[in-house]
């Protein structure tokens, strides 16, 4: 137990936790300056179709990510807006409001699926709210509406007359305009009620504000949405309660009147969704559908009997912390993953600043990553994630980066040199794992969709493979080139990537391209009945031996892979990471089946006495920071991207050792280590700074006021190396 909260399980075994921390939680640093974390910490619900955050002080954010990352409720930047409204009167005509988003609660639980609010008011009035969401149960599928269950309980002498009532804010705004001043184009709302079914809705429309040609077709990528979902708010009326439904303005408004005895309870029900379904039918169905799977529980919500269908049984993990956290991450994944229309896909996002704040779906190989323990848990959703990642290529084998809006592939800076070989990674291991050697022969689609233009993912594979030879191609000490960007976003800081990147090499993509290319050949070899699948991997043969043979020469008379050359600048050969140790390059080493194993513990024991043994989380990627003291960020960080390769990296030759690493790195560690910063506790951002930081333990926020938990990074690399370890 700390300040903030303790985790229990509720009763059908899942992890809940039960929140403390009151409605307004600031956090200060250890030179007692704001930690940048939101003072309203908040706990994720979804499914494939929606995504909620359930905020401490009752509010929440209903965001829609299928055509395009957006608040519903938008109410500011990173916020919602809702309120819960309570009116009691008493038998002498005295009548008392309780705003309950403004009252602190007394007791706040969040667990799988759910999110409770007790709240004690005046007059011996008990009010419990229940949000509660359905999970996806079948890929791409899912109801894009929440469950608000509320109890009400007389605990007075006499009786009372009470008015429940939920508002929320209809406001529609994409992530990558909340910041915007000057907007390009304005969501309207068309309000309307239907009181025959007891629901307010708002369509909305999507408007111009300035010279700008709009796509033609719905299904035609653009970087705003033109066809936003529809809102809408329901009350469910009974025999013993009243309902009314009504607009007010933007605001969507639902209210339930009842009277309660000395000693009564009464339970009442609001549904909130959002569809893109024309009519009032889709809505009717939605509602329909949730009040026929629901199912009261006092500590679970009302959809943890489905959430028992999709979620891995772990009850025989006899290490209590690990079976907890594994299940949230397995949950955490669920909930975050989001089915895309453009791409006709479901995925991962990052989530965290990218997707929550930014609005950009960046970038694939980060996709790609959060695939791998799905293969394990959902191999369906997996396979999804990887196509989803794979219908961003294009003819030559190229694999944009990101997209943003409506599947709208942005230009960037950034030339990448390694999503090829994030994506051969997680196609091998999903071809290990599921035998589904028929992938490789099923027609897939590449960018831009509405294009419609097909190939097989054996021929698509293949062009990634001759992009990678050919277009990325090596440098001149025969390792695979940087382009402007390897796994770090901003490497070269200082050095202008217009000058180096035709000669820049990246230890990290050649140590990695060893460390997954015999994983995808010995797969392919499997498959020799697909056409293609015998000359690719002839061809990786060739090409990871010429790159084992470079890497090699390189290392000789050394114990750690360099980081990176970027060539000739001012008369200087500039290379970096060859005395003092870089993590990137080093966990691909230990994943190599053809680094010996003496080396592999030689290497293991400089990363615990230059990056590891120090610290209380992993691994940090800098011995030395290279650009600033401070060693933040990507200079100084601890990556979960890095440290999952690394924990599998060392169980190749020593398990338990990697067991101690992914301890070190759960949430039940971190709060141990951080009492009081509640990011981290039960959710990460990409990473966290190190001993090196004078803002150890905290995120490196390279953006103002950014969202920064929830970034899939942490629970995806954390679940896959847990069943990874099950494995040896």
């Amino acid at each position: 137990m700390n300040r903030i909260g303790n985790w229990t399980r509720d009763s059908t075994g899942f992890p809940l936790y039960s929140y403390e921390g009151g409605q307004a939680f600031p956090a200060r640093d250890t030179l007692v300056r704001d930690a940048g974390l939101s003072d309203d910490p908040c706990f994720i619900l979804g499914n494939y179709r929606m995504t909620l955050f359930a905020h401490a002080s009752g509010t929440y954010q209903f965001i829609t990510g299928e055509r395009g990352w957006a608040r519903l409720n938008h109410g500011g930047r990173n916020q919602g807006w809702n309120q819960s409204l309570l009116h009691v009167t008493t038998s002498e005509n005295a009548t008392t409001t309780h705003v309950l988003t403004e009252k602190p609660g007394t007791r706040q639980v969040f667990g799988v699926g759910h999110a409770r609010y007790d709240y004690d008011c005046a007059g011996g009035l008990a009010v419990a709210k229940v949000i509660s969401v359905q999970p996806s149960m079948e890929l791409h599928q899912g109801n894009p509406s929440f469950l608000i269950a509320v109890t009400l309980r007389n605990n007075s002498g006499s009786a009372v007359s009470l008015r429940y009532r939920e508002e929320l804010l209809a406001c529609y705004t994409m992530m990558n305009d909340q910041c915007v001043a000057d907007r390009r184009v304005q969501y309207v709302n068309h309000p309307d009620v239907n009181s025959e079914c007891d629901f307010a809705k708002a369509d909305i429309s999507c408007q111009p504000t300035k010279l700008l040609i709009l796509p033609e077709s719905p299904q035609d990528n653009f970087t705003h949405d033109i066809a936003p979902p529809s809102l809408f708010i329901h009350v469910k009326a009974t025999d013993e309660v009243e309902t009314r439904v009504e607009t007010l303005g933007d605001i969507l408004c639902a209210e339930a009147i009842t009277t309660l005895e000395a000693g009564e309870s009464k339970s009442l029900h609001f549904i909130i969704g959002a569809t893109f379904g024309k009519g009032d039918e889709t809505i009717i169905a939605q509602i329909e559908d949730m009040l026929t799977h629901a199912r009261s529980g006092e500590d679970t919500g009302a959809y943890s009997h489905l959430w028992k269908k999709v979620l891995p049984d772990l009850e025989n993990e006899s290490d209590d912390i690990l079976r907890r956290e594994m299940m949230w991450n397995a949950y955490t994944l669920e909930a975050m993953a989001t089915y895309s229309q453009y791409f006709r896909e479901t995925y991962v996002p990052q989530g965290s600043v990218y997707a929550y704040h930014l609005g950009q779906n960046a970038s694939n190989r980060d996709h790609l990553q959060h695939a791998m323990p799905l293969i394990y848990t959902n191999p369906p959703l997996a396979k999804s994630c990887i196509r989803y990642a794979m219908k961003h290529s294009h003819a030559d084998g190229e694999i944009e980066r990101q997209n943003i809006g409506f599947g709208y592939c942005d230009p960037g800076i950034y030339m990448e040199s390694d999503p090829q070989l994030y994506m051969f990674m997680a196609v091998g291991e999903y071809l290990r794992v599921t035998g589904d050697h028929g992938f490789l022969d099923e027609k897939i689609a590449f960018y831009p969709m509405e294009a419609g233009r097909t190939t097989t993912v054996i021929k698509l594979l293949t062009r990634h493979f001759t992009y990678l030879r050919d277009v990325v191609g090596k440098g001149k000490h025969g390792l695979i080139r940087m382009l402007n960007s390897d796994w770090s976003d901003s490497f070269f800081h200082p050095y202008s990537p217009n000058v180096h990147h035709h000669c820049a090499e990246s230890h990290m993509n050649s140590t990695m391209a060893l460390a997954v290319i015999p994983r995808l050949i010995s797969e392919l070899e499997h498959a020799r009945e697909v056409p293609l699948a015998g000359e690719l991997a002839n061809a990786l043969r060739i090409y990871k031996a010429e790159l084992h043979d470079a890497v090699t020469k390189d290392m000789d008379g050394r114990t750690f892979a360099a980081r990176c050359y970027l060539g000739e600048h001012e008369g200087t050969d500039l290379k970096f990471g060859v005395d003092t140790l870089c993590l990137e390059a080093q966990p691909f080493l230990l994943l190599m089946d053809d680094f010996p194993v003496e080396r592999k513990r030689q290497l293991y024991q400089e990363i615990r006495s230059r990056v590891l043994d120090m610290e209380k989380s992993g691994a940090r990627t800098r011995e030395v920071p290279l650009w600033r003291p401070d060693g933040d960020g990507e200079d100084g960080g601890i990556w979960f991207s890095h440290q999952g390769p690394l924990i599998a990296g060392i169980a190749t030759f020593d398990v338990e050792e990697a067991r101690k690493l992914m301890r070190k790195l759960t949430f039940h560690a971190y709060a141990e280590n951080y009492p009081d910063y509640w990011v981290g506790h039960w959710t990460f951002a990409d990473s966290i700074n190190s001993t090196l930081s004078k803002r150890e333990g905290l995120y490196h926020a390279w953006l103002d006021d950014a969202f920064q938990p929830f970034c899939a990074h942490a629970h995806a690399w954390m679940l896959y190396c847990y069943f990874k370890l099950k494995e040896t």
